[in-house]
């Protein structure tokens, strides 16, 4: 029989002893709001206190200032009144030298200049630092209000837009012995150092100190604001509201310049006209209050959350306590229905148990238990358990049930039975003994059914080995898979190939027609590799487009390579997906054993670097090479040099000169780049170069040679050697958003005419990119540098191109001039060059000139310059200085 209880009775309704649900939910609310309203006061008085601490910041700052002001005015003003007691005119209308930068002053570091005029405005009298001239201008006459005025007057000329930097000039009466005005003392100080001074503290985003006349004029911002510098301010809060109240102070305001609220702090300049003011965003100061803000938030809503949680936790536990309390007062009055009661709580576990009497018959059982044998309740009662339950494994219980009871001690073991519908399940089977009402012995058992978990272990074991989508081993298993066929090659002395093969343009598929294509697409090159089986020792999927494969090669490398190009056809032909034909570019990489290395990680890492090279020489089947691995080793030492080259000072430029060929004088140079590293020694060009290219270092390189060439040319032209260089742009500098600014910069710095550079893009790179390369060239020369396509006759440019494109001349590629006397074409191609050039109104020059011969044959088909060695090598920068003036004195 079942073991079923009646439900227990229903709760009445609930009361927390003294309290309601309604008073406890009451209760915690107001302590909830408490704890919101204090939080909400001790934030209202920090965000009180923290702003009225950056205010004072902001005014002791600006006392600072103002402090740091005075002194430097005083020192001015004392430089004046200096300049006001040493003055004396001079015997004629010439101005006199003043000697007070000759002597030490305070004021010294801050003057551009100290000057004398008189009443009507003449210069009567001069002094300047040294080096004062790269900013100070001389001076306007004072205008006639400053002449006639008393008091020093102070003001802002020349202000830089761009910088803001101006010069600030103060304006002293200058009397005589008598007393008698008989002019004015003038200075100049840089306001600049002003804005070095008060740039140097840290305000956050939108922070400023500034330095204002009286009468509103800005005259120094640190940061800078150049628009605003010499600007009136007089109607802004500061001048109309506080500076008349109070000469020191603080205030918040909205900011006249970007609207921002800002805190401000301020003091004015004692004895002179001058008020500093020190300004914060609010955002800013208030930036350590929104700390305490979010922090004091979240403690608050930590401390409401467990005080609901403990409301809730009281409420809990007191329903549970009233339920377990009823359910005890039912359990008392059904004392006679225990039985019934045990079975409810049993019913409610899902695992089968049941109870055997001495004999092996059952006496207790729950539904679960019912369900599993197959068995309505009524037949299961007092029947013996093989009966009812997996009758094959009854004897190997039975054992197991004696030692139980001989032991006393519960078991548990691992076993098989089969259910009712025949299956067999894999379960825990638990027995343990325990005594009836009467005390006679009885076995309760249990079953954890696992079935799904060991299902599930095996799947993910599955998983851990093998490609969910083709079912081929993966590539973990796949290494065993070698390591194996290696330990039996070995063994027996034979070969074994691995090959590893990646579809190129298998995404193609999932790109055009989605990823259930792609995945059905997949299905159908893993079941192409699966039939490779059993010529191959092992197949496997690597990566989501590569598969791998272990070979057997018992008759040598022709076997292997038999089999690669079979493979290779196989997965050349069309794939057919979605009524759609595809080719996937198959690429295929092999390494052998014992030629290629002796484990699996090797020989694997081996044909993947083999099938890694093939787009290098255009092969599909490429066999591992050793020379290829040496190959690639050294250039990944010589890239990882270059990498380094730029911030080691290893490159340097060397220039070749470009000769006329009519007059014989050297005409301009090419810049040419060369590395010398300390491990490599000298690098070849032709070694580095491409390198560079591949891996995108002939970005920054490329920058480097430009600015280097420029600076050259400024160093010449300050030396009165005045020549056009030519620079090469790579094609990789062209997908630059800067290539513009960065030739823009390197002009501006140098100081260089732009007409003596020239940049030289190769055909290739022209035709390749024609329409953006067309935008780029015409801003070049929109900045006055000249052009020339390098490289010229080994592309396809078209007429139309060349005519579009706004280039100067064109350089005939070295390949054509080797072969003029020896080849017609080349002489051909040559003539139809310069033709070209000449209905373009294009210049020529022709590249690797080495023999008079060539010469000759150049100057008779109207070339217009050469380079190369038959004139000179590249030469040092040192050198060309020299070799101009000789070739320029030999050719006068």
């Amino acid at each position: 029989m079942t073991l079923r209880g009646p439900s227990p009775p229903a709760t009445p309704p609930l009361r927390l002893g003294p309290y309601s649900l309604a008073s406890l939910a009451t209760l915690t609310a107001m302590v909830v709001l408490a704890l919101v309203l204090g939080t909400a006061a001790m934030l209202k008085l920090s965000y009180d206190d923290t702003l009225r601490q950056q205010k004072t910041t902001l005014r002791n700052l600006s006392i600072a200032f103002a402090a740091q002001t005075l002194i430097v005015a005083q020192a001015v003003d004392q430089a004046m009144r200096q300049v006001e007691r040493a003055y004396r005119p001079g015997p004629g209308a010439e101005p006199v030298r003043l000697d007070y930068f000759d002597q030490q002053g305070a004021a010294q570091e801050y003057l551009l200049g100290l000057y004398v005029f008189g009443l009507d405005g003449r210069l009567l009298a001069s002094d300047r630092p040294p080096g004062a001239a790269m900013h100070a201008q001389l001076p306007a006459a004072p205008a006639a209000a400053d002449l006639r005025s008393d008091a020093l007057q102070i003001s802002i000329t020349s202000v830089d837009r761009s910088t803001g930097r101006g010069i600030i000039h103060l304006v002293r009466p200058l009397l005589n012995p008598a007393g008698r005005r008989i002019g004015s003392v003038l200075a100049q100080v840089d306001s600049e150092r002003f804005a070095r001074i008060y740039s140097l503290v840290e305000l956050g985003e939108g922070g400023s100190v500034t330095l204002f006349h009286r009468d509103g004029t800005m005259l120094v911002r640190g940061p800078g604001l150049p628009l605003s510098i010499g600007r009136s301010f007089a109607g802004t809060i500061l001048f109309r509201q506080y500076l008349p109240r109070a000469e020191r102070g603080t205030f918040a305001a909205r900011s006249p310049i970007d609207g921002k609220q800002r805190l401000y702090g301020y003091d004015a300049v004692a004895d002179y006209h001058l008020v500093i003011i020190s300004g914060m965003n609010k955002s800013v100061a208030l930036a350590s209050w929104y700390g305490r803000l979010w922090m004091a938030v979240s403690l608050l809503v930590l401390i409401c959350m467990v005080v609901v949680f403990l409301a809730w936790r009281v409420a809990r536990d007191t329903r549970r306590q009233r339920a377990l309390i009823a359910q005890l007062e039912a359990s008392e009055a059904r004392a006679g229905k225990s039985a019934d009661y045990l079975a409810t709580i049993l019913n409610t576990v899902r695992a089968p148990i049941w109870v055997l009497d001495g004999t092996w018959h059952v006496v207790m059982f729950n539904e679960a238990f019912a369900r599993f044998v197959g068995r309505p309740a009524s037949e299961i009662g007092g029947r013996a358990e093989a009966e009812l339950l997996d009758p094959e494994g009854a004897p190997a219980r039975a054992r197991r049930y004696a030692q139980v009871l001989g032991s006393g001690r519960s078991d548990e073991v691992l076993a098989s039975i089969g259910d009712s519908s025949g299956e067999t399940r894999t379960v825990i089977h638990q027995t343990a003994q325990l005594l009836d009402a009467s005390g006679q012995v009885q076995l309760v058992s249990l079953l954890t059914d696992i079935t799904e978990r060991e299902r599930a272990e095996a799947h993910l074991a599955y998983l851990a080995n093998f490609d969910a989508l083709t079912g081929l081993p993966n590539q973990h298993h796949f290494r065993h898979l070698l390591d194996a066929e290696l330990a039996d090659a070995a063994a027996k002395g034979t070969q074994l190939g691995t090959v590893v093969v990646s579809l190129a343009r298998l995404h193609e598929i999932s790109d055009l027609l989605g990823s259930d294509a792609g995945n059905a697409a997949l299905r159908q090159v893993g079941s192409l590799f699966q039939s490779q089986l059993p010529r191959a020792a092992g197949v496997a999927r690597i990566k989501d487009n590569e598969f791998a494969m272990v070979v057997h090669a018992h008759h040598g490398r022709s076997e292997l390579e038999e089999f690669a190009s079979a493979l290779h056809r196989r997965l050349s032909n069309a794939l057919t997906v979605g009524g759609r034909e595809f080719f996937i570019g198959p690429m295929v990489g092999v390494s052998v054993f014992p030629e290629d290395g002796a484990s699996a990680d090797e020989l694997f890492r081996r044909a993947d670097s083999a099938r890694n090279r093939l787009g290098s020489n255009g092969d599909s089947i490429h066999f591992f090479s050793e020379s290829a691995h040496i190959d690639l080793d050294e250039r990944l030492t010589v890239e990882a040099q270059l990498r380094r080259a730029l911030e080691r000072g290893e490159l340097r430029m060397v220039y070749q000169p470009k000769v006329s060929i009519a007059t014989g004088r050297i005409v301009g140079l090419e810049a040419l780049l060369r590395w010398n590293n300390g491990e490599l020694g000298e690098v070849s060009p032709v070694r580095f170069i491409p390198l560079a290219e591949r891996t995108g270092l002939i970005v920054p390189i490329g920058a480097w040679v430009l600015e280097q060439t420029c600076r050259q040319v400024a160093r010449w032209n300050a030396e009165g050697l005045v020549l056009q260089v030519a620079v090469n742009l790579s094609p990789r500098q062209f997908d630059q958003k800067d290539l513009i600014p960065m030739v823009e910069r390197c002009l501006r710095d140098s100081g260089i005419d732009p007409a003596c550079l020239e940049l030289e893009i190769t055909e290739t790179a022209l035709m390749s990119r024609a329409g953006e390369v067309d935008d780029l060239m015409h801003a070049i020369r929109a900045l006055g540098v000249e052009l020339s396509i390098d490289d010229f006759g080994t592309g396809y440019s078209s007429l139309a191109a060349l005519k579009r494109f706004p280039v100067q001349r064109l350089k005939i590629d070295r390949a054509f001039v080797r072969d003029l006397g020896r080849d017609d074409d080349s002489a051909a191609i040559v003539r139809s060059i310069v033709n070209l050039a000449r209905n373009l109104k294009l210049a020529v020059v022709a590249e690797g000139v080495e023999t008079e011969e060539q010469l000759a044959l150049l100057r008779g088909l109207a070339c217009d310059d050469y380079q190369g060695f038959l004139f000179s090598r590249p030469i040092e920068a040192g050198a060309v200085r020299d070799l101009v003036e000789q070739n320029h004195a030999a050719f006068a």
